[in-house]
């Protein structure tokens, strides 16, 4: 991850694997509302806090409980700044020592999404992207299922980035990509309405991105402290 001054841990699991034991074996607390989720769920959520904890340690940390918060979002302690994604038996941490001087209203956000396919395209794409967003990557994309994956991902990541500035649910519409950039894969969104006072319309936050072998990985840090 190019000039991002952190960590990022990425760790496989399997859910068939999966014992509600391994909460307690990796000390983990088992959230209440978890009674009746399913295994899919619980693997994923355990699969998230064990990379958070290498990634406390890779930093040279001591590894932390992480809250959940009304939005279901981790809460971080004071000392990082982190974010959390899993998908299809893979879990990711981002985490960096938070600035003593941040005054960036844009915090950690990740996101790993497998290509959708093409028969969604059209289901999914009016929710996710506006008529000029569709013309834009479509210049710089021949396949309209990556351009969708990567707006859909980035977007992600860019509402956890947000969200502890935010505090609220926002819709992907309220943000719209204005340019992007093959030779550093990266891509700009700009705010279309205020969200928050200090996330105001016309504010711009870049999303940074990598193709996988099936699957797009993106990511959002405060690149202004």
């Amino acid at each position: 991850m190019p000039k991002f001054q952190g960590i990022c841990t990425h760790y496989r699991f399997d859910v068939n694997r999966y014992s509600d034991d391994l909460y307690i074996h990796h000390q983990v607390p088992f959230p209440r509302a978890f009674h009746s989720a399913s295994a899919l769920r619980k693997a994923e959520f355990i699969a998230g806090r064990i990379a958070a904890e290498q990634a406390f340690i890779d930093l040279g940390l001591k590894p932390q409980t992480i809250a959940i918060g009304n939005l279901r979002e981790p809460l971080w302690p004071n000392s990082v700044l982190g974010s959390i994604s899993h998908h299809n038996g893979h879990a990711y941490c981002l985490m960096m020592p938070r600035p003593a001087n941040l005054h960036s209203p844009v915090r950690l956000g990740i996101d790993v999404e497998s290509l959708i396919g093409n028969d969604d395209v059209d289901i999914m794409g009016e929710n996710i992207m506006s008529s000029a967003e569709i013309s834009l990557t479509s210049t710089y994309f021949e396949q309209p299922e990556f351009a969708l994956t990567l707006i859909f991902s980035a977007k992600e990541s860019l509402f956890k980035a947000l969200c502890p500035a935010v505090g609220r649910y926002f819709d992907f519409l309220d943000v719209r990509l204005s340019s992007i950039n093959l030779d550093d894969n990266s891509l700009a969104f700009t705010l279309r309405h205020d969200l928050s006072m200090h996330l105001l319309r016309g504010y711009t936050v870049t999303v940074h991105w990598q193709q996988l072998a099936n699957a797009v990985v993106t990511w959002v840090y405060p690149e202004q402290i």
